[in-house]
């Protein structure tokens, strides 16, 4: 782990909404996949559009009703972020979702989390994704993926190659901040109109 990435980790301040938010998702993932919810919505439907429904209300108990999880909110143009995070009426984080391995269905690509059609990473870069509902570009958001195959090790390796693949930075790389049971990394990434934006990176185990 770089000291960039631990310095950009502690210097969130813990009295601000994403702080706050972001160490309700840090605390409470790792209980997830054995959650009601989890084992409930997932009974007969594994998909991402399911998983991000379960995670969702899954949060929203788990974070005592502070923080509203809603799904597809929109964003820039016609396109939809998988999860908005709500404080009061206010959208002030947003959430892409991705199975690993991707699902190679239709036009899909493997690379799907970084870049290329339906990119993750490029959906923010491009600011597509990660605005608010006055489509003011947000300085902090997230991914989750929903991990069925293979190692946060692996999946650590392949997504900065395929950062690099991409033809993009050595910066933009993820930096990693824990591997237990559940990974947390983060990345920066340049946006077309000149402005940065930090992703906080969580992935869960869902095999």
């Amino acid at each position: 782990m770089s000291t960039s990435g631990i310095k950009s980790f502690r210097n969130l301040e813990p009295n601000n909404l994403i702080g706050q938010l972001i160490g309700y998702i840090d605390t409470q993932l790792p209980y997830f996949t054995s959650s009601d919810e989890f084992v409930e919505i997932l009974a007969l439907r594994k998909n991402e559009n399911q998983y991000s429904t379960a995670f969702c209300v899954f949060m929203k108990s788990r974070c005592d009703q502070k923080f509203s999880f809603e799904r597809e909110n929109p964003q820039q143009g016609r396109n939809t972020i998988d999860i908005g995070v709500y404080h009061g009426a206010i959208l002030f984080f947003t959430i892409e979702a991705k199975v690993l391995p991707t699902p190679l269905t239709g036009d899909r690509k493997e690379y799907e989390y970084v870049y290329g059609k339906g990119g993750g990473i490029q959906r923010f870069k491009d600011e597509n994704h990660g605005v608010d509902n006055q489509r003011r570009l947000l300085p902090e958001n997230a991914m989750i993926a929903y991990v069925k195959e293979q190692s946060f090790d692996h999946w650590f390796s392949t997504i900065n190659q395929w950062v690099l693949d991409a033809s993009w930075s050595e910066n933009e790389k993820l930096e990693k901040l824990h591997f237990d049971r559940i990974a947390r990394l983060t990345s920066v990434h340049p946006r077309i109109q000149g402005t940065e934006v930090t992703l906080h990176h969580f992935w869960v185990y869902v095999h």
